[in-house]
This record gives C-alpha cells, structure tokens and sequence, in this order.
C-alpha cells in the first residue's frame, strides 16, 4: 500500500529520473528553432549526430572505473557530477546557444557543438549510473524510475510544442531605383518569433536538470527515503534481482540511449549467486530457465534487425531530419520532431508491458519500420522539392511517418531487448549493446561525407516555390 511518506519518494524518483536524458532530448527537439540561425543551416543535424556518438565514452569511461578502479570509485559523487554538469551545460545553452567562431575560415557553432557534446557525456553516463542508485530502493521504485526517464522525453516536447515555432512570411516588398528613377519591387522574408525564445526553453531545461539535483540529494538524505533504503541481501530475499531484470529492458531515447543502456546492464550489481549454485532456487529463474534459448541462427537475426533499426534511428534519418521536413515548412517540422520524440517513451512504455516475443511480429514490425524510413529518406532525397510539397496532406502525411516509424522502431528495439535479457547468453545485451552502437555510428559516418562534403542533399532558399 502506498502511503504519504512513499508517494514523496516515488515522486522524487520520478523527478530523478526524468533528468536521465531531458538536455539530449530538449535540443534534439528545438532544432527546428536552432536551423535557420546557425551558419551550418540545414546541415546542422548531421554535424549533432555524428559529435553524439563520441558521448558514449562516458559510459565507457565510468564502466572502466567501476571495474579497475572500484576502489576509488564513489557512485553518488559520479552522479552528484553529472547532474552538476548537466544543470551547468544547460545554462550556458542559455546564453552561447547561438555563439559561432570561424575555423578553416569557415563559420561554425562552436559553442553549440562543445555544449552538445557535454550534454551527451554526461547524459549517456547517467544509465550507467542512475539505475545501479535506483537499486537501493524496494522494486516498486525501479517501474517509478523508469517511468521518470521516459518523461526526459517528454517534458521537453510539451515545453517545444508550447513555445511554438517561428514561422516566414514572403512579403513582396517595393522600393525607388535611383539609378533608373523607377519603383521595383522584390521578394523580402519575415521571419515571426515564437511565444518564447531558444533562450528560455533552454532555462526549462536547466530547471528540470536542478530539480533532477535536488531530487537526488532528498533521495539520500531525506529520512523517508533513506528509511526504505535496502541492503543487497535484502533485495536478494525479496526478488528484487527479478524485477531489476525485467526492468532493464525498458530501453528509449534517440539515439544515444540505446547503447549506453545496453552497456548499464555490465555494470550494474547482481546478486549472489546460491551456494550451491543451483539457479532453480529462486522462482523467477525457473519461468526464465523454462523459456526456449535463442539459437544462433536467432541472434543474427535478431542482432541484424538492430542493426538496420539503429542505423536509420540514429545515424542516418537524423542526419536528414531537416531535408526531410523544412520543405514543408517550420511548423510541419517542428510538430515531427516533437510529436516524433513524445512517440518514443509512448511505444516503450506500450513495449515495457506488452512485449512482442514473435519473431515473425517483431520481423514484420521492423519491415513497418523500414518502410515508413525509406518515404522520410526518399523526401530529403527530393529536398527542396518532395512529394506533395505544396499541399496541407504532404506535410501531415511526413509527419505521421515519422511518428510511427520512431514508434515501431522504439516497440521493436526494446521487444529484442527483453527477449535477450529473458532468454539469451547472459552476455546477450553486451552484443545488444554493441551492435546498436556500431548501427548508429554507421549511419552517422555514412551520411555526414553525404550532408555536408558531397551535398547529397539540398537546401531550399526562403520565398522560392517548386514549380
């Protein structure tokens, strides 16, 4: 039963865990607001996908000292430092968002890049240190937490689909030749701001980052919490292992997320083993003992579906993001963008509860997946000038594409997930994990020679229409 005293610190966890990957999240979705003022313009997306895939050193790096350098090694301070940095990364977003420097001659948002890979540093890090925290508390706390990293993305979605998005106007403007003595006439663009700056959106970020912070000081020493504090022979004898496990299949977020959660999972702390090593002992081993082993022939395929999933939703459909959409406007991208990053912790929830463990469903799924990625990449392909780009249903149906291809891809990625964790080599979602990193690191390195050296892809010129 839940009293008082345990819905304070169910709320605190929520509010812990929603700072997992809210400043990733949040300027991922404020780009449509961030393109047409950077010098890179519609390149900019390419240039962030690849710069985040160097963000899973952080991981890496605490997983090392966790297991070399475990002496030295203090959890709470590593956490204590992510959410200081994070909170920090935030506010100087406040005020550089838009700071450019030349290098090579070349204009860049020097300070957006620097800033964006801190956020990813620190915000890829928090798996592998946010959940092993979370596992002092009893069971129920773990679905709390979950539910709290899911809002990171959703929190920021509401707060872009709130401020709205600038929008141009082509307004045919006259003025007096001197030089002819005549009056002519030329086509000027009005850009119209939204209800809030990128200044204050970035504020709401470093605010929820803060009580991130906050939250995680009360969960330690506030003393409601600090009395449901469990110890590890605790968690044993309630089945605490059991449920960790099941939760660690909760996997979301763009990009980034999948393979620094994947990497938590070494991390983490088990259980003893039972002495006489007899597995049958506890009830939830037997139900996982039960179900059929994946053979190899299931993890290529598996592992193949990843792959493929992760290089379109991370690699290679971010890099375009903007060729995809900015034809059809500033609105129309700032809604699949957004509506596209609240579809994300949407489909994971769904997946968290009702799995999918048909091969053939989740082979079909990611068909779905493919199909809807392949109409987003044949638009930026046609970029300035896709399908339907003039009309209201162009626009709606690009929209709900990339709605339903991150939905089918976040309900496929974490329905493999659970299988391998029920039902793989207890190494299995080390190779998830690896896999989906190489996936999206592949899908970034092929698309950003393609974006920003080869020009693939083109950019439309305000007030031109496609004829």
């Amino acid at each position: 039963m839940i009293t008082s005293d345990t819905l304070l610190v169910h709320m605190l966890v929520l509010m812990f865990g929603s700072g997992a990957w809210i400043a990733v999240n949040g300027v991922w979705v404020e780009l449509p607001a961030i393109v047409s003022q950077a010098p890179e313009s519609w390149g900019l997306p390419a240039y962030l996908t690849v710069i985040s895939q160097f963000g899973n050193l952080g991981p890496l790096i605490v997983m090392i000292m966790q297991i070399w350098f475990s002496k030295y090694y203090n959890q709470n301070a590593m956490i204590y430092s992510i959410t200081s940095i994070g909170t920090l990364g935030c506010l100087l977003l406040c005020f550089f968002w838009n700071s450019t420097a030349y290098i090579g001659g070349v204009e860049h948002s020097v300070a957006l890049f620097a800033l964006w890979f801190v956020l990813s540093f620190v915000d890829c890090s928090s798996s592998v240190t946010f959940l092993p925290f979370i596992t002092i508390f009893p069971s129920p706390f773990l679905t709390t937490y979950f539910m709290g990293e899911g809002l990171s993305g959703l929190f920021p979605s509401i707060f872009a689909l709130a401020q709205g998005t600038g929008n141009s106007q082509c307004l045919n403007v006259s003025f007096f030749n001197e030089t002819t003595n005549t009056t002519q006439y030329k086509i000027e663009v009005k850009y119209t701001d939204p209800r809030f700056s990128e200044a204050v959106f970035f504020g709401l970020l470093c605010i929820m980052m803060a009580l991130c912070s906050i939250a995680f000081v009360l969960l330690n020493h506030l003393p409601i919490a600090k009395r449901l504090h469990v110890t590890p022979e605790d968690k044993y004898k309630s089945g605490f292992s059991a449920e960790e496990e099941r939760g660690t299949a909760f996997y979301h977020s763009i990009e980034l997320e999948d393979s620094s959660n994947s990497l938590s999972d070494n991390s983490r702390s088990k259980p003893p083993e039972p002495s006489n090593g007899n597995i049958e002992e506890t009830p939830s081993h037997v139900v996982l003992n039960e179900q059929k082993k994946l053979s190899p022939t299931d993890y290529v395929y598996l592992l193949s579906i990843i792959f493929c999933i992760n290089g379109l939703s991370n690699g290679i459909l971010p890099s375009v993001s903007s060729y995809t959409a900015l034809p059809y406007g500033e609105v129309p991208y700032h809604l699949a963008t957004s509506l596209g990053n609240m579809a994300n912790p949407l489909a994971c929830f769904i997946a968290f509860f009702l799995p999918m463990h048909s091969f053939i469903g989740i082979g079909f799924m990611a068909i779905g997946s493919a199909g809807f990625a392949s109409y987003l990449l044949f638009l930026a392909l046609k970029s300035p000038c896709p399908v339907l780009v003039n009309e209201t249903g162009g626009a709606v149906l690009m929209v709900l594409c990339q709605i339903l291809f991150v939905g089918c891809a976040s309900y496929v990625k974490v329905s493999i997930a659970q299988i391998f964790r029920h039902q793989g080599h207890k190494k299995s979602l080390v190779w998830y994990g690896g896999i989906v990193q190489a996936g999206s690191l592949t899908g970034a390195l092929i698309m950003f020679p393609l974006v920003n050296v080869y020009y693939l892809f083109q950019s439309g010129i305000p007030c031109e229409t496609c004829t």
